[in-house]
This record gives structure tokens, C-alpha cells and sequence, in this order.
């Protein structure tokens, strides 16, 4: 059985599913540990083969035919609702490949930031928000990270700070 996403594809066979029931009869807590281990696998090999492509179509571009592949740099990089996953992000001799998908330097999706933001706006210390990371949003993030992730939504915040107030309250 095929199921088509867009860019992603599943295939799920009928033994496999069946033996994967029998694990969650088992022991549930783990098969969903084993489950979660491989959508990170299936979602970091998509990306990667995303970055190789857009390596590819880079190298085409006019001005690169002398520039080549020189190996890859491999990071670690958080995504919202999938946690920490293992890249590969393709680099070229001339060091000037600039990947849309991933920018030079982002370690976090960017809609995580605005989630630690927000969470830290609601009341939880960076200290606390640095604890429980790791179990609420499947990243260990470090005190300066929920610090600095304000900035993502520092915009917003002062619109609504200086606001004008039409109605009494």
C-alpha cells in the first residue's frame, strides 16, 4: 500500500503493520519510541535528499561550472513537532551555496522559536523553559536560546503594548 504526500512517500506493508500492532500490545510506551525513531529517520533522509537536489540545481546555474561538490556538513537541527534530527547539508568548493531549506548558522525551525517564545511569555522562567525542553518539545534548549527566541515575536509584542485603546476597559 502506497500513500502519496506531496514530497513525501509512505509505504507501510501488511506483515510490518502487523508485527508493529503486536509491539504496541506489548509494551505501547516503546513502540511509540520506536515509532517516533523512525518518522525522525524518514523526515531527516527527505530533507537531506531535498538538500542534495538543491545542491544540484545550485551547480547548474550559470557562473558554477567550475564549482563542485566538496562534502558535507552534518548538524543537528530541531523541527517543530518532529524534535532533533541528524542533516547533511551539502557544501561546494567555492563555499557559495547558500541552502533555502536550512540557512547557514539555524540550528531550530524557526516556529519553534516562536513556541519557546511564547511559552516563556506566558509565565515560565528561562530556567524552567531550559529544563523541560527536551521532554515537551523533543529539543534541549539552553537558557540563552529562550532568551534570545523573545526577538522572534518582540516585533508583535510591541504593537500591542503601544496600541491604542479606543474602548474603556
Amino acid at each position: 500500500m502506497n500513500l502519496e504526500m506531496g514530497i513525501i512517500k509512505v509505504d507501510v506493508s501488511i506483515p510490518e503493520l502487523a508485527r508493529a500492532l503486536e509491539e504496541f500490545k506489548k509494551n505501547r510506551l516503546k513502540a511509540l519510541e520506536t515509532f517516533t525513531s523512525e518518522v525522525k529517520s524518514a523526515v531527516s533522509d527527505t530533507i537531506n535528499q531535498i538538500l542534495r537536489a538543491e545542491m544540484s540545481i545550485f551547480l547548474g546555474d550559470p557562473g558554477q561550472e567550475s564549482n563542485k561538490r566538496n562534502g558535507y556538513e552534518e548538524k543537528e537541527y530541531a523541527l517543530k513537532g518532529i524534535g532533533c534530527i541528524r542533516i547533511r547539508v551539502p557544501i561546494d568548493r567555492k563555499r557559495k551555496f547558500n541552502s533555502l531549506i536550512i540557512p547557514k548558522r539555524e540550528q531550530m525551525d524557526p516556529r519553534l522559536k516562536q513556541d519557546i517564545a511564547a511559552l516563556h511569555l506566558s509565565g515560565i522562567s528561562t530556567r524552567t523553559l531550559a529544563m523541560i525542553s527536551k521532554r515537551i518539545l523533543g529539543v534541549e534548549i539552553s537558557k540563552y536560546t529562550v532568551s534570545e527566541s523573545l526577538a522572534t515575536v518582540e516585533e508583535k509584542a510591541l504593537w500591542w503594548l503601544e496600541r491604542l485603546i479606543q474602548e474603556e476597559y
